[in-house]
């Protein structure tokens, strides 16, 4: 029996997102997973790095003590650390960021404050690496959960790339034609980790975001 689309999708879980944003916010460390929230159907890959366990300190403390204990730490900190918070969080992180917006837009509030010589990134691991590629040497950008992934941005790997890059080139080759086009542009999202984001500026390539797409495809193509 052939199925059509409107049946496969009839067929699809009506609800596709995990329900664990309910649980207590200590329940998922140490856990492989992209965390309560995310789709049920992607599944981290291997290897990945598992958040470390809280202080069981940190982990009885009410809501009120650890409120207090982070002001205290703002105060005495003061300008020496700018905190940036993705839309993505949760209200109980977010109420202490310095910045709330996108990834692009977080790395570039940062800039802002150059005086600061810590930024602590309340994201996942691409966004701190933007961050990181934008901000001074003389800062450090900090990720409070290095575990802390992003399913799109796991969807092309450095060595996949790579392994599809030479298949191209073999292909359609390594020069420009007599236009001075090159057989291939590569194009990557923000949403992707800083090294295919160097791979693509290795290569004549360009890195977009939502907002300008457009632009940058029509370079792209004026240049392959």
């Amino acid at each position: 029996m052939t199925l059509s689309i409107n049946d496969l999708i009839a067929a699809q879980p009506t609800e596709v997102c995990d329900a664990d944003l309910t649980q207590p916010i200590f329940e998922f460390d140490g856990i492989a997973t992209y965390g309560p929230g995310a789709s049920k159907d992607d599944v981290i890959p291997d290897p990945v790095i598992r958040r470390g366990q809280l202080p069981v300190e940190y982990q009885k403390m009410t809501p009120e003590e650890l409120d207090e204990r982070i002001v205290a730490a703002r105060k005495q900190l003061g300008d020496d650390v700018v905190l940036l918070g993705h839309y993505y969080q949760r209200d109980e992180i977010v109420k202490y960021a310095d910045f709330l917006g996108d990834s692009y837009q977080l790395a570039n509030a940062a800039l802002t404050r150059p005086k600061a010589s810590t930024i602590v990134f309340c994201g996942v691991h691409f966004m701190a690496e933007t961050a990181d590629i934008l901000s001074s040497d003389d800062q450090a950008v900090i990720l409070p959960n290095l575990a802390a992934g992003c399913s799109m941005a796991d969807m092309a790997d450095e060595e996949s790339v790579d392994a599809a890059w030479e298949e191209l080139l073999a292909i359609y080759g390594s020069e420009p034609n007599e236009d001075g086009k090159q057989p291939v542009v590569p194009v990557t999202y923000m949403n992707s980790s800083a090294a295919l984001k160097a791979f693509c500026g290795r290569n004549g390539g360009i890195v977009c975001t939502s907002s300008n797409a457009s632009a940058v495809l029509e370079w792209a193509f004026e240049r392959g």
